[in-house]
């Protein structure tokens, strides 16, 4: 497994694992705690024509199912897909300029108003 394989896999286990600890019933019964500020924080790398993202949003549930959240990614204005874990890729851009918005929305539908938009140039 590749260096940067093996620290992305790293990262999405301790977000995953992070809210779980210390989380008191209060909290894991409120399905739509919102996350600290509203805050969605987002790191990219371009690499060949991929774009490996990693957000970071504390508190929000990402997964799949009841009580759970997702990323909505879109790619120059098109929903392209919905991501379930905090690191994905964006795989085979053409050369050029893009523009990749990232929304938090729960599972159930109702949007989190978290969202974070950036540039990236595919040579």
């Amino acid at each position: 497994m590749s260096l940067l394989r093996w620290i992305v896999w790293l990262g999405c286990a301790i977000l995953l694992l992070t809210p779980a600890i210390g989380r008191t019933d209060a909290t894991a019964a409120a399905p739509h705690a919102s996350s600290a500020a509203g805050l969605l924080e987002v790191k990219h790398e371009v690499k060949g024509n991929d774009v490996f993202i990693e957000c970071f949003a504390a508190q929000f549930p990402f997964r799949k199912g009841n009580g759970g959240g997702h990323i909505n990614v879109y790619i120059n204005g098109q929903k392209m897909t919905e991501v379930y874990t905090a690191a994905f890729v964006v795989r085979g851009l053409p050369s050029g300029k893009h523009v990749i918005r990232l929304e938090l929305a729960y599972n159930d539908g109702k949007m989190t108003g978290m969202a974070h938009e950036f540039d990236v140039e595919i040579p």
